[in-house]
């Protein structure tokens, strides 16, 4: 796999602290790493409350936070969407109340 080191930490730190934020530190957090088909998948998941089905469309969009003012920049998953897409992966979630998950897809032979 090739890929931006030091950008998918950036993904992976932006995934996880949104999801302890979530959490409001008191609630699980998993993380898995698997191979499917022609790409690593990396799940990040946590038992907070869930995004609000009104707001699941725009968590991708630059400047869209749920955090108050001062708070959150809402650059984060804007940050993390752009990060995958230079890759040629995708990213993905889905959300409901206990249980968010978000998939990072990266192709395993890819060039950059």
């Amino acid at each position: 796999m090739l890929a931006y080191g030091s950008e998918l930490n950036q993904v992976w730190t932006n995934l996880i602290d949104n999801a302890a934020d979530a959490m409001k530190n008191n609630g699980k957090l998993f993380i898995r790493a698997s191979r499917e088909n022609e790409f690593v998948l990396v799940e990040i998941a946590d038992n907070g409350p869930g995004i609000p089905p009104e707001i699941q469309s725009s968590v991708f969009d630059p400047f869209f936070t749920t955090k108050g003012v001062g708070e959150g920049s809402g650059l984060g998953l804007d940050l993390v969407h752009r990060i995958v897409q230079k890759m040629r992966g995708f990213i993905t979630f889905k959300s409901v109340p206990g249980d968010t998950r978000f998939h990072v897809r990266i192709p395993i032979h890819g060039t950059l």
